[in-house]
């Protein structure tokens, strides 16, 4: 048996599904008996989990067209970058929090939310690039310079040390958004929550006409969206603004999943969850005000003894350290609060959490003719 992104195969399941995926002619991928002597080979040499089909293709190697062997490269090391970075356990960077990177490689320019890392004179963008990936611990990431390093870092695998250093001019910046080499081919954009999605290109940026409107609908876009795209979720709630969460920068897979920095790899609908989950845990510092008025004899309805029973409850489920449970509890007790209206989380999901970005950069094989 295989399992690849979680689900399991069969060999002949699997020979199916690559099947599917060598008859579309953009894969680039040619069907050949390769693909039957090499899965048995997989199995011997115990590689029976993969992340993605894209993985098990990398593994087989060979089934390409020669046209097409950056779309493969780069679509295979999207996935395993993005793990591969997340897997080496990068401390999140939250706003006032200094950045934390290699210093024999890159300095710091600006301060603040201004800041972004140069690559210093005389060092490779390659070597830097992939010491980033490897060596991902020793380094403090946003979500947004997490999939700007991803793009990097896949970018660079997948053309190799001599092209990436040559396509990448100086000065070599790593940034929240606009890292060297990486400018939108396509960009769609809600200004807020309901808004229809706008359409954003090179040309529209020389333009100083309002973007077009897009007659696209969220199912749309996330599903056309290739491999590598950034995929950006908004929380709407005033709570949010401003703050650390207010919005969530995701990296699409190969998979249909995506993966960012500080939530991991999840669906979409998991990926807008987690995003509420950290507002709504915000309540709390709300409910605990109340329950200390209360213990004070100072709460028109809530006694001290409840107060006593709820902080209880609340201090075993902080120490429990089980997220979700705290959220539900914090809904539970909303009238507790004067701004959570909601009865469940998938109810604040639905009303005040949503997609906003969806943008190709001009790297993705699907925007250029990169041999």
């Amino acid at each position: 048996m295989y399992t690849v992104a979680g689900q399991r195969y069969t060999g002949q399941e699997l020979l199916a599904k690559l099947r599917e995926l060598a008859d579309d002619e953009a894969s680039g991928v040619v069907w050949h008996d390769g693909y039957v002597a090499a899965l048995p080979e997989l199995a011997q040499a115990g590689r029976t989990v993969f992340a993605s089909v894209d993985a098990v293709l990398l593994g087989l190697g060979g089934c390409l067209t020669g046209r097409s062997v950056y779309a493969y490269a780069y679509r295979a090391q999207v996935d395993l970058t993005a793990r591969r970075l997340l897997a080496g356990g990068p401390e999140f960077e939250n706003s006032g929090r200094d950045k934390a990177f290699n210093r024999l490689n890159w300095v710091q320019q600006g301060h603040g939310d201004d800041a972004y890392l140069k690559l210093r004179d005389g060092r490779s963008p390659y070597d830097a690039v992939r010491d980033l990936v490897d060596n991902s611990g020793g380094w403090t990431l946003d979500c947004a310079t997490f999939v700007q390093a991803v793009q990097l870092g896949a970018w660079a695998a997948a053309v190799g040390r001599a092209e990436f250093d040559r396509a990448a001019r100086q000065p070599f910046t790593l940034k929240d958004h606009g890292s060297t080499g990486l400018s939108h081919h396509k960009l769609w954009f809600k200004e807020a929550f309901g808004s229809p999605y706008r359409l954003r290109t090179p040309a529209t940026d020389r333009s100083r006409a309002q973007e077009p409107v897009a007659d696209v609908t969220d199912r749309q876009l996330l599903a056309s969206a290739p491999p590598g795209s950034r995929v950006a979720f908004v929380n709407s709630d005033p709570q949010a603004e401003g703050g650390d969460f207010e919005r969530e920068n995701t990296l699409k897979l190969p998979d249909g999943t995506y993966a960012s920095h500080p939530f991991g790899i999840l669906s979409a609908a998991d990926m807008k969850r987690a995003l509420a989950l950290q507002t709504v845990l915000r309540y709390g510092e709300e409910i605990d005000a109340t329950l200390a008025r209360a213990e004070a004899g100072e709460h028109g309805s809530i006694t001290a003894e409840e107060a006593g029973t709820a902080k209880a409850e609340l201090d075993r489920l902080v120490a429990g350290g089980d997220r979700t449970a705290l959220a539900e509890w914090i809904l539970d007790h909303r009238t507790w609060t004067e701004n959570l209206l909601y009865d469940d989380l998938a109810e604040y999901v639905e009303d005040l959490v949503y997609l906003s970005e969806v943008e190709i950069y001009t790297i993705t094989p699907e925007t250029t003719a990169r041999q």
